[in-house]
């Protein structure tokens, strides 16, 4: 299902989309919904490093709402220079679940 939204922007903003549009060969349409989905996805990832930093969830479950492998959100974890808070015994017990 899909659904319209309206929103008022510059029109210094229109101008670069407009230009984003031409670089692209993308109609302006498709090019929002690109621009949207990817800053959902970076706004998804801010929240959940967020929320691991804070200890609201382990490392496997950030994982898991990201859509990553545990060793991928580990890169991510250590790429975002954010402390790996994450014991043996929870490594041994993730790794039970890949089995």
């Amino acid at each position: 299902m899909t659904a319209t939204i309206s929103t008022r922007i510059e029109e210094s903003i229109l101008a670069e989309i407009d230009e984003l549009t031409k670089e692209k060969q993308m109609d302006r349409a498709s090019l929002l919904r690109n621009l949207i989905v990817g800053g959902l996805a970076i706004e998804r990832k801010k929240r959940v490093l967020n929320k691991y930093k804070e200890r609201k969830v382990s490392l496997a479950k950030a994982a898991e709402l990201l859509n990553i492998d545990l060793w991928q959100m580990i890169d991510l974890v250590k790429e975002e220079s954010i402390y790996l808070d994450y014991s043996e015994d929870e490594l041994k017990e993730d790794l039970k679940g890949l089995a």
